[in-house]
């Protein structure tokens, strides 16, 4: 088993993972706490530590959650808006991944649902617009 990650080099890499996110135009300036209340009702990614672990995830909007929610509890889950919450979420998933993986961060899957967890990341993968030699 690894040894626990100091909290300084927690908050350290979720602040350099919220920059890089708003590097890619994915995240407005950071607020001093995530996620919030605000996060969920706004959507969109959302980093924060959790179990000594530094994590992402992308929130649909409220409008769109609490609208699927009440269409899967009513039975509904084949409704078009439900279709489209699954659409985003797989969606923004995949591009966050893909993004964090191009900016050389090297990300774990959870075995249940979206999300990524993190480590720092990697000095040897090139970034856009690096030249490589």
């Amino acid at each position: 088993m690894n040894p626990p990650v100091p909290p300084q080099e927690l908050q350290e890499l979720a602040d350099r993972l919220r920059s890089d996110l708003e590097s890619a135009g994915l995240l407005q300036a950071p607020s001093p706490a995530l996620p919030s209340a605000h996060d969920e009702t706004q959507g969109g990614p959302v980093v924060y530590i959790d179990n000594g672990q530094v994590h992402v995830d992308w929130l649909c909007h409220a409008r769109l959650n609490d609208a699927t929610l009440a269409l899967i509890e009513a039975g509904r889950d084949q409704d078009t808006t439900v279709h489209r919450y699954e659409t985003v979420r797989i969606a923004m998933h995949t591009a966050l991944g893909c993004i964090l993986h191009g900016f050389g961060y090297r990300l774990s899957a959870p075995h249940f649902g979206y999300g990524y967890t993190i480590q720092p990341a990697r000095d040897d993968v090139p970034v856009a617009g690096q030249q490589l030699v």
